[in-house]
């Protein structure tokens, strides 16, 4: 792995070698994950498509803020997974690294607009990426290689279209509690301030609606009382109930630990933690009658698997 700036200019000055993206992604459970690829072009358009941060505690930046000749043919990956739980990040480092492949480094852009390009997902109404392989319940990262990726999938295309499941249907949008999705004749666009405030504090109209602060309240500040808690809307309210400016929920308590990727018990396990699906829940879009390979969404959608999934829902249709 290409872990500091002496690595990365030794790994330029060499010689490129071709390595192949059969082998890269037969090192990938497919049972667990979906790989993809995009060559540099497509790795400098999404790097340009602006995303809600630039920051992120993991792997190189090039989102806004790229190293043009840096550009590197990359995998973009998918893991199935609808938890709070990004350990996915590690887990594919942790598979690079126990491989023999040793010019490559961890990447962060615009995770959304690399799968189209890579070929391993279309949007939907609901602005999220729609993964041939595991739906909505997915989570994506990417490994940048100096070295030549060859052999790159011919069949794989950019599907710029809407998911056809979406078309002349706003199931998504009428079921958002906050009305982040709003603009119909813009099908990508979602108003993430409100969708991330929905996750991060819920609303008082929709006490069913799980969020980051129920969870945060029951498991790290449980003395709170209920009716100072549902006065928390924002961080604003939070730091004035607390006292403090942390900059986000505080964590480091009652054995709760949060390293700005996952949360972790006592025990060091990574921990579920439940908050707003309503745009995914696709029991709430009428195409599926209610079927949808999910395990659970908090508990309004039960005992569903694969074979009771109408055949057409289990293809990746496009």
């Amino acid at each position: 792995m290409l872990d500091n700036k002496e690595k990365w200019d030794a790994a330029w000055r060499s010689e490129k070698q071709d390595i192949s993206f059969n082998e890269l992604e037969s090192l990938f459970d497919p049972e667990r994950w979906h790989v993809g690829v995009i060559t540099k072009d497509e790795l400098l358009e999404v790097s340009l498509w602006p995303i809600k941060h630039n920051a992120h505690p993991f792997g190189s930046n090039f989102t806004n803020d790229i190293h043009f000749n840096g550009l590197t043919n990359t995998l973009i990956i998918a893991q199935a997974g609808h938890l709070w739980d990004y350990t996915h990040y590690n887990q594919a480092v942790d598979i690079m690294t126990h491989s023999r492949f040793e010019k490559w480094f961890p990447v962060y852009t615009n995770f959304k607009e690399a799968a189209l390009r890579a070929g391993i997902g279309v949007r939907a109404r609901n602005s999220l990426i729609y993964n041939y392989r595991f739906g909505f319940d997915v989570h994506f990262t990417a490994i940048a290689f100096i070295d030549n990726i060859v052999d790159i999938p011919e069949g794989r295309r950019h599907n710029k279209k809407l998911w056809n499941r979406c078309i002349d249907c706003d199931d998504c949008m009428n079921a958002c509690p906050v009305g982040a999705i709003r603009n119909k004749e813009d099908p990508m666009w979602l108003n993430s301030m409100d969708c991330d405030r929905m996750i991060g504090f819920g609303i008082p109209e929709r006490p069913d609606i799980p969020s980051i602060k129920t969870f945060w309240h029951k498991n790290l500040y449980p003395e709170i009382p209920q009716e100072e808690i549902d006065k928390v809307v924002d961080y604003p309210s939070l730091y004035k109930l607390l006292g403090t400016d942390s900059g986000s929920f505080p964590w480091g308590r009652n054995g709760y630990d949060f390293d700005g990727q996952v949360i972790r018990d006592k025990n060091g396990d990574a921990v579920n933690v439940p908050f707003c699906r309503e745009c995914t829940s696709q029991p709430r879009c009428s195409k599926w009658n209610g079927l949808f390979p999910y395990e659970r969404v908090q508990g309004k959608v039960k005992d569903i698997i694969a074979r009771e999934v109408a055949p057409s829902a289990s293809k990746g249709e496009t």
